[in-house]
């Protein structure tokens, strides 16, 4: 089924090319109203996973998951940006254990974790990372005093609609602007000459966590999305 982006923040990311004939390669940012491929709806699901792991990082933190999301989940998340699974870490809970790298915390507030933190580093006198986890309207309030997060919830919304015709779609990377081809095909890029990327595609690249790395890399400092119809 032809998809748009019709709803949620001003820019999305996209998840799931395994549900997909002809989408963009996952990790890639869709603007808001922008059609992005022939997919099954679930793929929103997968979205918003993955643009609520963007926003996290866009808090300037270390952002983590839970296998609890399932597989789909997980790879949604790395493609949002994501820096690890949490069953894959040596961490314990709320306590130092000989060994352990990390440890994850649970707080109301920023002073009941950090109050923790100091109590747990006087009784284990050794490093480890700080860890907590937190909806995602928290990271913003704790990214500032631990080594990373565990994003259990509060997902963003992101909401998907039917589309009447898919466009051919171009990127230009430099001025943030995608070129909505109704009525013709262009190129370069009409304010800065580069050539464009192409959003929509039928290419697979293998489904592994190098390639998400890689699209979120290039798109990461992309703060927005401009339409233009041509």
């Amino acid at each position: 089924m032809p998809l748009a982006y019709v709803g949620g923040p001003p820019v999305a990311v996209f998840a799931g090319s395994w549900l997909c004939s002809k989408s963009p390669i996952d990790g890639t940012p869709i603007a808001l109203g922008e059609p992005f491929g022939d997919c099954d709806p679930s793929v929103a699901r997968l979205m918003s996973i993955a643009t609520s792991v963007r926003l996290a990082k866009q808090a300037g933190a270390r952002v983590f998951v839970s296998r609890e999301l399932g597989e789909d989940g997980v790879d949604a998340a790395f493609a949002g940006g994501a820096d690890g699974v949490l069953e894959e870490l040596d961490y314990e809970v709320g306590r130092y254990r000989e060994g352990a790298k990390f440890v994850l915390f649970e707080g109301r507030d920023v002073a009941e974790v950090v109050n923790a933190v100091r109590r747990t580093a006087e009784e284990a006198r050794r490093p480890f990372d700080v860890l907590v986890a937190v909806d995602l309207g928290q990271v913003g309030v704790f990214a500032p005093y631990v080594d990373g997060v565990v994003l259990r919830g509060g997902w963003v919304e992101v909401e998907v609609g039917a589309t009447e015709v898919l466009p051919e779609v171009g990127r230009c990377v430099h001025c943030g602007v995608d070129y909505l081809m109704y009525s013709g095909a262009l190129r370069r890029c009409l304010y800065c000459g580069r050539r464009l990327a192409r959003v929509v595609t039928s290419v697979r690249p293998p489904r592994s966590r190098a390639v998400f790395r890689s699209i979120y890399r290039k798109y990461a400092s992309l703060p927005k999305i401009r339409l233009k119809i041509v």
